[in-house]
């Protein structure tokens, strides 16, 4: 990807609500609108519960996919995403976004959610490998991960 291009930047972990404080802090700091991908499709999918019921799996996936497609073409904004959304997507962000990993400590992940531990490295490596940036983070403090990644992006941002 060329830095020069890119009009977002994505930021992703295994624990949804840290991404989305990051990514709120990124955004005020570099003066970029924000973003919640879940919070959109919470917004335009009122009701997931009755469109799956009343259509299907597939029609609520076309909707979430829609949505996606809509992030994916804002520009000067910050992103935070699910693992799961960013990674049936990735595509879609691949050559104008800087995705940033931050990769939080299983200890921590073990204290604020119960993740399916058998897949932690799996899916801890598969972003490594789609994101631009990976911060790997000791301190969970949303400010000092803020600060790191701020330092990582240099003079790109």
């Amino acid at each position: 990807m060329n830095a020069e291009k890119f009009n977002k930047i994505i930021i992703v972990s295994l624990y949804e609500k840290f991404s989305e404080e990051v990514g709120n802090l990124i955004s005020h700091e570099l003066g970029m609108l924000f973003c919640s991908a879940k919070d959109l499709m919470d917004y335009e999918i009122i009701d997931r519960k009755a469109v799956e019921e009343k259509c299907s799996v597939a029609y609520l996936k076309k909707l979430e996919k829609k949505v996606i497609k809509q992030i994916s073409s804002f520009v000067n904004v910050c992103v935070s995403i699910s693992y799961e959304r960013f990674v049936e997507n990735a595509v879609l962000f691949k050559d104008n976004a800087l995705v940033v990993f931050v990769d939080l400590p299983k200890t921590y992940l073990k204290t604020v959610s119960t993740p399916d531990y058998l897949r932690f490295i799996e899916r801890r490596e598969t972003l490594k490998k789609l994101s631009t940036i990976t911060i790997s983070v000791r301190k969970v403090d949303s400010d000092s991960v803020k600060e790191k990644i701020l330092s990582q992006l240099g003079g790109i941002v």
